[in-house]
């Protein structure tokens, strides 16, 4: 460790060289105070530095020279005591100096130093732009859990004065920092008031009903989707591809219809007629008997009928593809500029429950949103109901700033409440030191051995992560009592450099994860899902209902080993606002609005990690539908149903996979007689080919007694779909009858309240 911080300190040194024949940053002029050398600097990560002197005045008159560009500043932050009393004393400045001088002067009354050979000690502090220092760390990787830090600050000196001895420190807090003009003289322009005079009043400014009033932002549409451009989710009574069990009566119709048409009229008396040499069909009897007719000619190859409705229902689906690509190209851009937008739904008076139509369209899109990334805090729904002029579908509306978001604003953006901490930042040098102006200087925050060791991050969110291998890393822990600022690091292990990483700030005695180098010796398999389960009943009517549904989404990471020992890895995953989390890893870190999840891998070993978080959704449903079903199906297993509740559901399900059953059933059947009659035309026509062959009475006669027994199937099989579909009937007015007693105990009121 010895060799190691010897390295250390060589680096240092050749850093500090560097930086001294670097590039020499531009000077500027500096407050002068009578050639009163500076006692104290320190310069802060905001823009600005603190100046600290100490004069001992004589005459009762101190003079100080300001740059005009750094008057503002001066005397924002002046202070000047006297050094034994504490006592503040005056400043003034004549107004009527050259607007074209380079500086201005200002004169310090001392009254203690105005009789000869009295003296006096002020003390004189201020603040005035300065550059930012920058930070930088090396890290010693040690054994036993140890590592050792030394961390510099980069000082540049463009004041334009030669800092003699002295003490030299840096900053940072989460103190603002900001201009504001002190030096010009202000006016107030005041109104001339006649007695006859009229006057016209302007009235107050427009309340926006979105981010608060006084803003001065009027809201801005984003995007606007018709009813018709909408996507419907699977289970919703409008969705254009989903079977409904409701409406599988008018399909059975249609299909009854055919189903007559090779019924009694399709199985075969292969008794071969004189007229056509071909069999005659029979009815009734099943072997053979019954009346005997002339063979229907063979039917030609069925053609295809064209469902009227195809057309409007393409029609449909592209007019839903340009709702999607709307959708698909709105939501990208809310990601990135991290709007609020406000999604208003919009019915029409003709629809029947307009009011629950408008919310309905409005939680659609709003879910969709959710669906391509948006973070669901940043989407909320407004009920606009009917609106003359309006039509039914949604507007999105980007939400102007409210006042509390504008209070929080720093530079345009939105800081995040959970984001890591600022702190409080002060370092200084141990002695005095003389920069020089125009050069720079390094100062030492910190030098300290403390707890920390090598591990691997998964980081597969930031921007420069990796999806498919884990990073090598070091943890540390910060020794000191303050913020270490984010900068970079150099990492030295075994005597060695093995690489360089970025650090985050690191809060007083928190730990800290560096990525330094990408070995791919922990590789990282990843499988995402997503589901909804339905978490709360809240209206039922006429088999359609509207839930409240948790969408869960699942990440799923498989971690596997490849090196020879144990390690530990730290996964980094970030709750996006507005989900819960269900499920992750027992043990983690929370650093800004991530965590770091602690796993622990043998040598070789694969492991499986998932994490699971929910959102709430707003949906229609039909309670006919097979989606709306299975989700019924696991509420059901859920504690959320009171007993009663899941009593009728449960008789609800069993009564649904009857009807399934049963619509199985018969579609095997029908299955079983189109092979049936295949098989028979397969006979009829050896059989004809037969005839013209007279040693072939026989098989002649073996053929026919076949088509004799599949045309008893072919029967049998006609009554069983009979039978089969007066059950299913049955089952469905049983299913209907149960839907229309189904109540809802545990919901009181309907949720869908219009603003």
């Amino acid at each position: 460790m010895r060799k190691l911080l010897a390295k250390f300190l060589f680096a240092s040194a050749l850093t500090a060289t560097a930086a001294a024949c670097g590039h020499t940053p531009p000077t500027k002029t500096f407050v002068k105070v009578d050639q009163v050398s500076l006692g104290k600097v320190v310069v802060y990560r905001n823009g600005v530095a603190y100046y600290e002197r100490r004069a001992t005045v004589s005459g009762g008159k101190l003079t100080v020279s300001v740059p005009r560009d750094r008057v503002d500043d001066f005397l924002k932050s002046l202070t000047v005591v006297d050094a034994k009393t504490q006592q503040p004393l005056p400043v003034s400045f004549p107004r009527q100096q050259s607007e074209s001088g380079a500086f201005l002067d200002m004169t310090l009354d001392v009254p203690m130093a105005k009789n000869p050979g009295e003296t006096a000690d002020v003390l004189l502090t201020y603040v005035t732009e300065a550059p930012v220092w920058k930070p930088s760390y090396r890290i010693a990787v040690g054994r036993n859990g140890k590592v050792m830090i030394e961390g510099w600050a980069i000082v540049d000196n463009t004041s334009g004065e030669d800092w003699k001895d002295v003490t030299v420190g840096v900053g940072s807090s989460s103190a603002m920092s900001f201009r504001y003009d002190l030096w010009s003289v202000r006016t107030v322009q005041r109104e001339t008031l006649q007695a006859d005079a009229q006057f016209a009043v302007a009235p107050p400014t427009a309340v926006s009903p979105y981010g608060g009033a006084g803003q001065g932002q009027a809201p801005t549409m984003v995007a606007e989707l018709g009813d018709e451009e909408i996507r419907r989710p699977p289970g919703h009574p409008d969705n254009l591809d989903e079977t409904k069990v409701p409406e599988a009566a008018e399909r059975e119709a249609s299909m009854d219809e055919e189903l007559a048409a090779m019924g009694a009229d399709d199985y075969y008396d292969p008794a071969p007629t004189a007229a056509t040499g071909s069999t005659a069909r029979g009815g009734g009897g099943g072997k053979g008997g019954g009346r005997a007719t002339a063979a229907k000619p063979r039917s030609a190859p069925r053609v295809a009928k064209v469902d009227p409705r195809a057309a409007e229902k393409d029609m449909r689906r592209a007019r839903v593809g340009d709702g999607d690509r709307k959708i698909a190209t709105i939501a990208p851009e809310i990601i990135k500029h991290k709007n609020n937008v406000v999604i208003e739904g919009y019915g029409d008076a003709s629809e029947p429950g307009s009011e629950q139509r408008a919310l309905d369209r409005a939680n659609i899109v709003r879910n969709q949103l959710i669906d391509a990334g948006v973070p669901p805090a940043q989407v909320r729904v407004v009920n606009r109901g009917v609106v003359p002029g309006a039509k039914a579908g949604v507007r999105m509306i980007s939400e102007a700033p409210r006042p509390e978001d504008m209070a929080q604003n720093n530079n345009g953006k939105q800081p995040d409440a959970a984001a890591a901490p600022v702190g409080e930042s002060h370092f200084q040098s141990a002695m005095p030191m003389t920069v020089a102006k125009g050069t720079s200087v390094m100062v030492s925050m910190v030098r300290a051995e403390t707890e920390g060791e090598e591990v691997y991050l998964v980081d597969n969110e930031s921007e420069r992560g990796n999806e498919r291998f884990a990073f090598n890393a070091v943890r540390l822990k910060n020794p000191t009592e303050y913020t270490l600022e984010t900068g970079p690091v150099t990492v030295y292990g075994k005597d060695r450099y093995i690489g360089e990483g970025l650090t985050e700030p690191i809060p007083p005695s928190a730990n800290v994860v560096v990525p330094y180098a990408l070995d791919r010796m922990v590789v990282i398999d990843r499988d995402d899902v997503s589901e909804h389960q339905v978490s709360k009943l809240v209206t039922l009517q006429r088999g359609v209902l509207t839930a409240e549904v948790q969408q869960i989404k699942r990440k799923k990471l498989t971690l596997t080993s490849r090196l020879h020992k144990e390690t530990k890895v730290y996964i980094r995953h970030t709750a996006t606002k507005g989900w819960i989390t269900l499920e992750a890893p027992e043990h983690y870190w929370r650093i800004g609005d991530a965590h770091l999840y602690e796993i622990v891998l043998k040598a070789g070993e694969s492991k499986v990690v998932e994490f699971a978080e929910a959102t709430p959704m707003n949906r229609t449903l039909d309670l006919g539908s097979p989606t709306t079903l299975e989700m019924m199906k696991i509420f059901v297993q859920s504690p959320h149903p009171t007993p009663e509740l899941k009593k009728q559901l449960e008789g609800l399900l069993t009564i649904h996979r009857e009807v399934i059953d049963t619509a199985d059933k018969i579609t095997s059947l029908r299955e079983r007689a189109v092979e049936y009659r295949q098989r028979m035309d397969e006979l009829q026509d050896q059989i004809i080919s037969l005839k013209k062959v007279k040693s072939a009475a026989s098989l002649q006669k073996n053929l026919t007694d076949k088509m004799k027994d599949i045309s008893n199937r072919v029967q049998q099989t006609t009554i069983d779909i009979v039978d089969n579909q007066e059950k299913l009937m049955l089952a469905k007015v049983r299913f209907q009858d149960q839907l229309a007693e189904m109540t809802l105990p545990d919901v009181a009121a309907n949720l869908a309240v219009k603003p």
